[in-house]
């Protein structure tokens, strides 16, 4: 009740702005080419490596390697370079301890203080995930969940569960993609995340909350199987 009681507080007075700058795209397009393994868990590459695999300048991919090793997926290595972080199963596990009770606020959050202009967004994801779910494309997927976890986190409108989230999804969306094969049909994850960002739209914080509990247990589950197989 408390958590209800505080999300509904009035906050037009302090919105927060996403941030826009090239090291904030420079972060994603790293983070996305890490996520989706286009540089591989343990290797070890240079600053130039990364600038030239998206063609930004030294300035904003030195920050934004900065902000990836602060989320687990570089580590630097003094003069031997930079090293993609391992891929770690009872570390993933771990992190989803802590995310369970972050995304009952992001889901509950995100339904309350959605604009409409947002709800319109969500409704626009859900339906895209019912697509992805059709094709069971795994690259849409993991694409399409960094877009709905974004939205989420403009909905909400709070930049500390922002830097908090921002440590976390990126590791486990990589840990999911390495492993996918494992699980073949990835149809049901996709319709999970349809059915959350459809609750958000909706406005309705209960049905959202259980909706990424359903998603943070479906990962969890995925995780102890690949740490069990």
């Amino acid at each position: 009740m408390e958590l209800r009681h505080s999300l509904a507080i009035d906050l037009t007075k302090c919105e927060y702005q996403a941030p826009d700058s090239q090291t904030e795209i420079a972060y994603h397009q790293l983070e996305e080419k890490i996520v989706l393994l286009e540089f591989s868990p343990g290797l070890i590459v240079t600053e130039k490596d990364f600038s030239e695999s998206i063609g930004f300048g030294r300035t904003p991919v030195r920050e934004a390697i900065q902000r990836l090793a602060m989320a687990g997926l570089l580590n630097v290595l003094p003069r031997r370079g930079i090293k993609v972080s391992d891929l770690d199963a009872c570390s993933v596990l771990r992190l989803l301890e802590v995310n369970r009770g972050l995304d009952d606020l992001v889901a509950r959050s995100s339904a309350v203080r959605a604009t409409n202009e947002q709800r319109l967004e969500f409704s626009r994801l859900a339906e895209e995930f019912d697509d992805i779910a059709e094709r069971n494309d795994v690259v849409a997927q993991v694409r399409l969940d960094s877009d709905f976890n974004n939205l989420c986190m403009l909905a909400m409108g709070n930049e500390h569960a922002n830097k908090m989230c921002r440590l976390l999804q990126p590791i486990m969306r990589r840990f999911w993609f390495a492993h996918t094969r494992m699980v073949g049909d990835t149809r049901l994850i996709s319709r999970m995340h349809g059915q959350a960002a459809r609750s958000v739209a909706e406005g309705d914080e209960d049905k959202a909350a259980k909706a990424f509990t359903r998603i943070v247990d479906s990962n969890r589950n995925f995780v102890q199987s690949v740490i069990y197989k």
